[in-house]
């Protein structure tokens, strides 16, 4: 398990920023706390840091080089089939020089190749760097569990990539916010991939790998494809199947050098965990969080599941004033705003379980595979509303707008009345189309932009409507939420989490599930429950799922109260929100208007602080402890002979400022930036392909296409900044040398004055984008061509903008394996022979 980043010369003539790649690594020291290597040559430079589980010696420092001298590895994450691989090269001939699953990750790839894509079992992210066809190669597990994001970076003559989007871009940073993503997120309380809230900077979709070549371009491939193929009616023998499957994941997940324990909640999903686990691993350690809050807590339905299992159980409480506490934190861990509200007791847990054991099992990926979720639930009213003419749908849609907000029966005659495809967008839908047109007037997206074309694949694949809701959560929620608060907030501890219930081999047989497995009996994961009756005490077996119940709507109506406002008033989100739609919201909800729910205050508080974090730079990371000042190097790491010379033995002012030169985060102010016009970097990039720059040439200005500018051209100079120098990026914003102090000392904000607090929106004239032309897509030539290739399957992936295809030669997508029949690639249409690139 690691923190890894890297940096490829793609221009001729340029070279790796070496000193980049050592300062991303130690951005994410809280990834791997345990060693930290550096490797750079003319074209690559690669930084890992490492958390030892897995043969946890120096066989497993990172980056690797392979036994012939051709690859060198940085990978993040577990192979759990490892045993399994190491045989496989040792029938080969390849005798393995240690125990490390990095090891024998880069051998089978110096084997087989990317072919070796179909073996792995396990969660990952890695690059390799091919020395020989001057290639890189990274690649990302099926679902999603680690993560990978990249960029491009010196007006497009390097490529870089890291585990974590902070590293790429830190505090301070931040120049750019894409409004698009901001929009998706009011809605999803998330960043759908492969957008991020920071543009150009994107995440490698789950199930994919890119290919970057020095003076090349960079090119983006599916491998795998998640696939529902529900039976028509229950198997006698499904229960049986599940539980197979389940205790083959669980016992390679049990696989550990480090000592290993579970999360434990009150509900089934991490219970069968511990059910199976205790099998073989008596004993193990089980962690849970709760509140005090009546009401808001597992922590007695989890003891009683541990004590009936024979299991030690550690329970944690949170309090109000330290969830307001640690808050400004786990935001800043999660990188981009992330408004789930489980994120704050999976944060603490983890900190508890760490401080025992290095790694833990947890339940993710249950709920979307085994029909978990109450929404799911499609009462038959429901199901015959689809077949009623667009009339009769007009007719129940006008009765439903008559009836109260809150009265019983509503929200039923509204689901009768809207087609799945335009009520269901995933398991969060916090603010609805026109509700995030009041709170924000920039971009043009809209979250059907993301889910229609996962719709239409549904029905084409003929799912009926339980399983259409659980395709669009494996491809939407659960990459893009469940998955990276639990990697960020685990690992803001140096604590690897382990999730069994997303293997292929458990996918594969919930993938048959018919709906009556999932949805019967007036409960969800209907046959789990079954599966695990065999194991664990019929009432833990059958109580309903609570997920993490957090107190937010609670507090933010008692206690913590002037907390949530402070954040939402003191945040200079205005270039983005409309503030006074923003507070109307929080006064709706402080009125009970029932048609505002906690989570949509709780979506505008999470977007404030991390624009704080961000952008403002009101908290600085270093000095607030949640990031080293400069981790010393362990022993037997590789140093960069630059950094030697730099000659600072604590933080330098530029690590310490985010990567601005020699002022502090409070010196140099509040950071001012402006949104990208409506056409953003998302049809600047589509798929995420960067194109090769013409030969002989430097790469377009495509990292600059959207500088930041003065809030009012011409008028960089307000009468509340006297005297200072025009800096068109940021503006200096006078009383947050007393603001500061005040949030890294106290969870309440003391309520300080900012000068200058009221700005217009910016005006947008149409700035023009150089480099905005691209060249048409160039063949690398045959030398470059790796010879480890997967057999093409041409079709475009998900993720391309209306109006531009992909042709089958650059962004082709592999057939799945032959052994994951219930996980191939849905039909797709295709679209061979066009540009991928349009003039704009």
């Amino acid at each position: 398990m690691s923190g890894i980043a890297g940096c490829l010369a793609l221009a001729e003539g340029t070279g790796p920023d070496a000193d980049w790649a050592s300062r991303a690594a130690r951005r994410m020291a809280h990834r791997g706390p345990d060693d930290e290597g550096l490797y750079s040559d003319a074209l690559v430079a690669l930084a890992a840091r490492r958390l030892a589980v897995v043969d946890p010696g120096p066989g497993g420092h990172q980056p690797m080089r392979s036994a012939d001298g051709r690859f060198w590895i940085v990978f993040n994450g577990e192979i759990y089939n490892c045993p399994e691989l190491a045989a496989r090269l040792r029938a080969r001939g390849v005798v393995p020089r240690g125990g490390s699953d990095t090891e024998i990750l880069l051998e089978t790839y110096a084997a087989e190749g990317k072919d070796m894509l179909r073996h792995l079992r396990g969660m990952f992210a890695f690059a390799i760097w091919d020395t020989r066809n001057r290639e890189l190669f990274c690649a990302r597990d099926p679902f999603g569990m680690k993560p990978l994001y990249y960029t491009h970076a010196e007006n497009g003559a390097q490529f870089r990539f890291a585990s974590e989007r902070k590293a790429l871009a830190g505090p301070g940073e931040v120049s750019v916010i894409d409004p698009d993503a901001l929009r998706r997120y009011l809605s999803f309380q998330y960043v759908p991939p492969p957008l991020t809230m920071v543009p150009p900077a994107r995440s490698l979709l789950p199930g994919h790998f890119l290919v970057a070549r020095a003076g090349g371009p960079v090119d983006v491939f599916r491998y795998w494809r998640p696939m529902l193929r529900p039976e028509k009616s229950p198997a006698s023998d499904t229960p049986e199947k599940i539980l197979a499957a389940l205790r083959d994941s669980v016992s390679v997940h049990l696989r550990s050098d480090v000592p290993l324990g579970a999360l434990l909640s009150g509900g089934i999903d991490s219970a069968a965990l511990c059910a199976i686990a205790v099998e073989t691993r008596p004993g193990l350690p089980t962690f849970t969080a709760g509140f005090a809050q009546p009401g808001y807590s597992e922590i007695e339905e989890a003891a009683d599941t541990a004590a009936a299992l024979g299991l030690p159980n550690f329970p944690y409480v949170i309090t109000a004033a330290e969830f307001a506490a640690r808050l400004p934190q786990i935001i800043w861990h999660l990188d981009d705003p992330i408004a789930d509200a489980a994120a704050i007791p999976l944060w603490f847990v983890a900190r508890e379980a760490r401080r025992h054991v290095k790694v833990v099992l947890s339940g993710e990926g249950a709920d979307e595979l085994f029909g978990g979720y109450g929404v799911y639930y499609q009462p038959s009213v429901v199901r015959a509303a689809t077949k009623l003419p667009s009339a009769g749908r007009y007719s129940v849609a006008a009765l439903a707008a008559r009836v109260p907000p809150g009265t019983r029966g509503k929200g039923l005659l509204e689901r009768m009345a809207t087609p799945l495809r335009h009520r269901y967008i995933g398991n969060a839908n916090v603010f609805a189309g026109d509700e995030v047109d009041v709170l924000t007037r920039y971009g043009g997206a809209t979250v059907y932009d993301v889910t229609e074309p996962l719709h239409d694949q549904a029905v084409e694949a003929g799912l009926d409507d339980v399983s259409t809701m659980q395709f669009i959560d494996i491809n939407t929620w659960l990459p893009g939420d469940i998955l990276v608060k639990a990697d960020r907030v685990s690992m803001a501890h140096g604590l690897e989490l382990r999730s069994p219930f997303l293997d292929r081999g458990v996918m594969a047989v919930a993938a048959r599930l018919s709906r009556a497995e999932k949805t019967a009996a007036g409960t969800t994961k209907f046959a789990l429950r079954e599966a695990m009756g065999m194991l664990l005490p019929q009432q833990a077996a059958e109580r309903p799922k609570r997920g993490f119940p957090v107190p937010i709507g609670h507090w933010f109506r008692g206690e913590l109260a002037s907390f949530a406002e402070q954040v939402i008033r003191e945040a200079r989100t205005e270039d983005w929100l409309d503030k006074r739609a923003v507070l109307d919201v929080l006064r709706r909800f402080r009125a009970d208007d029932p048609e505002v729910p906690w989570r949509q205050v709780w979506v505008l508080v999470v977007f404030s602080l991390w624009h704080q974090i961000y952008v403002e730079r009101v908290f600085d990371p270093v000095a607030q402890g949640w990031q080293p000042s400069r981790p010393a190097l362990s022993p037997g790491s590789a140093h960069d002979p630059r950094e030697a010379a730099d000659g600072h033995g604590g933080s330098s002012p530029r690590e310490a400022a985010g990567g601005h030169g020699g002022s502090s985060p409070r010196e140099a102010g509040r950071a001012r930036v402006q949104p990208l016009p409506a056409a953003s970097v998302t049809a600047q990039y589509p798929n995420g392909v960067i194109p090769p720059a013409p030969p002989g040439q430097q790469r377009p200005n495509t990292g600059q296409a959207y500088p930041a500018q003065p809030q009012n051209p011409g008028q960089a100079q307000q009468a509340q900044n006297p005297g200072q120098a025009q800096n068109p990026g940021q503006a200096h914003h006078p009383g947050q040398a007393q603001h500061a102090p005040q949030h890294a000392a106290q969870p309440q904000h003391s309520g300080a004055q900012h000068p200058g607090q009221q700005h217009p929106g910016p005006q947008h004239p149409g700035p023009q984008h150089p480099g905005a032309q691209h060249p048409g897509p160039q063949q690398p030539p045959a030398s470059q061509s790796s010879d480890r290739t997967l057999p093409p399957r041409p079709y475009p992936p998900e993720q391309v903008p209306a109006g531009q295809q992909v042709p089958a030669g650059r962004h082709a997508a592999p057939a799945p394996p032959a052994d994951d029949e219930d996980s191939g690639p849905l039909p797709v249409p295709q679209s061979p022979g066009q540009p991928r690139f349009e003039p704009r």
